[in-house]
């Protein structure tokens, strides 16, 4: 009996504790996905609504959390024939570790850059450079850019995740 759709490839789109993870001091939440939300992948910022389920991008006070797997996965989703847990899952962003994420805007990112991540348009979830107290900021920019070990033309950005309100 064939699926009914096909999740991305493991490499497309991820997120990579580089420090401080797994630990069992890490602060991790897993929550459903609030109704109509699609196209959320691995590495996307994420926060809360009202419901506690996840939605792309982060509002003016909301906490970012860094999701692990892709919405369309079969941990997250269930497909014919299959079970799954129904959640995603991912890291908060007040957590002491280093992550690499492919979630990011393409531009110039420097060490100490804050980011941030909006809810609307075609980068809601995505990182991009922000303007502290103006923007929510939910990480800083470490080490920067660099290639995928699985794909040249697949960056990462590296960084620490942070939580400043705007």
């Amino acid at each position: 009996m064939p699926g009914t759709f096909t999740p991305d490839q493991m490499y497309d789109h991820e997120l990579n504790p580089r420090k401080g993870w797994p630990s069992p001091y890490a602060v991790d939440y897993a929550a459903e996905y609030a109704t109509g939300v699609t196209g959320i992948t691995a590495g996307m910022c994420c926060s809360l609504d009202a419901n506690g389920a996840f939605v792309a991008g982060v509002g003016d006070h909301d906490m970012g959390i860094f999701i692990f797997q892709n919405q369309s996965d079969f941990d997250v989703r269930s497909d014919v024939g299959n079970i799954s847990g129904g959640v995603g899952s991912g890291l908060v962003a007040c957590g002491a570790y280093e992550l690499q994420t492919t979630a990011f805007v393409a531009g110039v990112y420097a060490p100490n850059d804050p980011l941030t991540s909006t809810q609307v348009g075609a980068n809601a979830g995505l990182l991009s450079v922000g303007t502290p107290y103006t923007d929510p900021i939910v990480g800083v920019v470490s080490s920067g850019q660099s290639d995928s070990e699985h794909d040249a033309t697949i960056k990462f950005l590296a960084f620490w995740p942070v939580y400043l309100p705007a």
